[in-house]
Order: C-alpha cells, then structure tokens, then sequence
C-alpha cells in the first residue's frame, strides 16, 4: 500500500506549483497501474483543508466548499484507504518522537507516518522526504 503526504494532495490541486507536473505524473500513473491501493491519514483532510484555502499561500486557493468537495472525491475513491490513528500507531509515534529527538514540528508527519506503519504502508509519496527518512520505515518517492 502506499501512502500520500499533505503535500501531495496540495500539489496536485495548486496547477501553479512548481511540483505540480510530479504529482500529476505520479497520480497519473498510479491510475493506470490498478493492482495498488493509495492510503490517506485521515487527518491530512484537516491539513489540506488548512492549507489549501489559504489565500496568503496561493493566488489562487481553494473555497472551503471547493476543499471539503476535494476531500470527498479522496473518501469516495474505491482504490483509497483512509487510515486512523490507533493505541498502537500513538505508541509507535511516542516511541519514535524519544528515539529520535523529534520536536513539536514534527508531531503530524511523525503520527501520520506511525498509523501508515500500523497499517502496513510500506512506500510514501512526498515532497519532503527528510521529514520521514529518519524513521527508516518506508520507501520513499519523492515527486518533486
């Protein structure tokens, strides 16, 4: 299975991003391949709906309508696993913020990337890969 970051779904909305054309691609492909599944934490909608809406980041972001109705397409999808915090994935998340010396701007990537072990991600798409390769927990593209 293979897990997205925020920044993926952003960039593949955001058409004036310069990793724009990478998600797109990526997406693309992911589309045609049809024997893999894509998994979303579930609380990357709250960041994308943040993010994605703010018009201090973008000439041109998002409405509030615009980013639920985005969030929906995601839910709906049938090759896409929303994926949930667990007892197991904040204990591994905990464990990992004292192995590693993770601090408060890390707690996101940090949980999100616990919950995907516990459900068995094993690659992730992101356009920052040095948030999640200290974890040495999956293979990681980065689209960017």
């Amino acid at each position: 299975m293979i897990g997205i970051d925020t920044t993926f779904l952003i960039d593949l909305e955001i058409t004036d991003s310069t990793r724009h054309e990478g998600a797109i691609e990526l997406f693309n492909k992911w589309q045609t391949e049809k024997h893999s599944s894509l998994a979303i934490y579930s609380h990357t909608f709250l960041e994308f709906q943040h993010v994605i809406t703010d018009s201090r980041r973008f000439n041109s972001p998002l409405s509030m309508e615009k980013a639920i109705e985005r969030t929906w397409f995601w839910i709906d999808h049938e090759r896409i696993k929303i994926i949930y915090p667990t007892e197991n994935s904040l204990k591994r998340a905990l464990l990992w913020c004292n192995m590693f010396n993770l601090g408060r701007k890390r707690i996101q990537d940090t949980h999100m990337a616990a919950a995907f072990a516990e459900a068995g991600v094993s690659e992730l798409w992101t356009a920052n890969p040095s948030d999640f390769e200290t974890l040495e927990a999956f293979d990681i593209v980065d689209y960017s």
